[in-house]
């Protein structure tokens, strides 16, 4: 689904597309079919044009592009509305949860986990441990789903110390909210509770209906976007505040591009990547 538009410059022009379609560049891919002509005192002059394709998965629902325009404000709304869902799911995290994602100890040596240190007597294995806890943090999670009255059932897969705990549900959407921000916000807490109640290293990757590798796509696309905008302007493109883990997608998809360099500005949770050329 996508339309091209045409303007003066191919910046003018995406501009326009982004107006009319009610989209961020993160939702679609842009493709330049000709970058147009300036011409000699009104001679030779020729538009820019560019093609606008929708590449957001929520978005693909709709049948036409005119179909997409004319979507309901009311419905737009309310999906932006899921956003305050993120407080509502880290007010729910305990007090006394551990450090975020990105603080997490490094995993004791062997010697630590032999025995207990007070008793001498024998820890029990490690992966077992690990196990109760991706199932206490599961369990904890589809607690504060049933509190924010939506259905859904999970199940953990755990390889090495990624522990991925993936939902199901009829109302995915609102689990996931505008951008991810709510699934984010879960999957915080998810970490700092499994966090709490593990004292070895594990990471949480908490998923709804295979949205993560979706999102993966869009910011892959997102990232080859800016990087021809950062090209065409010589200047700095900077996005909008995500975390870590997205800003590292966009880092390894631009990490090839010849003539562009990427990094991080600001600090968390409002740490954004900056696309510039070299």
């Amino acid at each position: 689904m996508y339309r091209i538009y045409r303007e003066e410059t191919v910046d003018r022009a995406i501009a326009k597309g982004l107006e009319e379609l009610k989209l961020t560049e993160s939702d679609i891919r842009i493709d330049v079919e000709d970058e147009g002509k300036r011409g000699i005192l009104g001679f030779g002059k020729k538009d820019a044009a560019v093609r606008l394709t929708v590449i957001n998965p929520e978005l693909k629902m709709y049948e036409s592009i005119e179909a997409l325009i004319s979507r309901d404000d009311e419905k737009e709304d309310s999906i932006i509305a899921e956003a305050p869902a993120e407080k509502e799911a880290a007010e729910t995290a305990p007090e006394d949860a551990g450090p975020s994602m990105e603080e997490t100890d490094p995993e004791p040596s062997e010697e630590e986990t032999a025995d207990d240190s007070d008793t001498g007597v024998p820890v029990r294995d490690n992966k077992v441990l690990q196990g109760e806890a991706a199932e206490k943090t599961k369990h904890y999670i589809d607690g504060i789903i049933r509190d924010m009255n939506l259905e859904g059932t999970s199940r953990t897969d755990i390889k090495g110390n990624e522990i991925r705990i993936d939902i199901e549900s009829p109302t995915a959407a609102k689990l996931i909210g505008k951008r991810g921000a709510t699934l984010n916000a879960l999957q915080e807490v998810a970490q700092n509770y499994f966090n709490s109640i593990h004292r070895s290293y594990g990471i949480i990757i908490l998923d709804v209906e295979d949205y993560r590798e979706k999102r993966r796509e869009t910011l892959e696309n997102l990232a080859m976007n800016m990087s021809k905008k950062a090209l065409r302007s010589n200047g700095p493109v900077r996005l909008e505040p995500m975390p870590s883990f997205e800003r590292k997608i966009m880092h390894r998809v631009l990490s090839d591009i010849e003539n562009i360099e990427t990094y991080s500005e600001g600090s968390e949770p409002n740490r954004y990547l900056v696309i510039e050329k070299k």
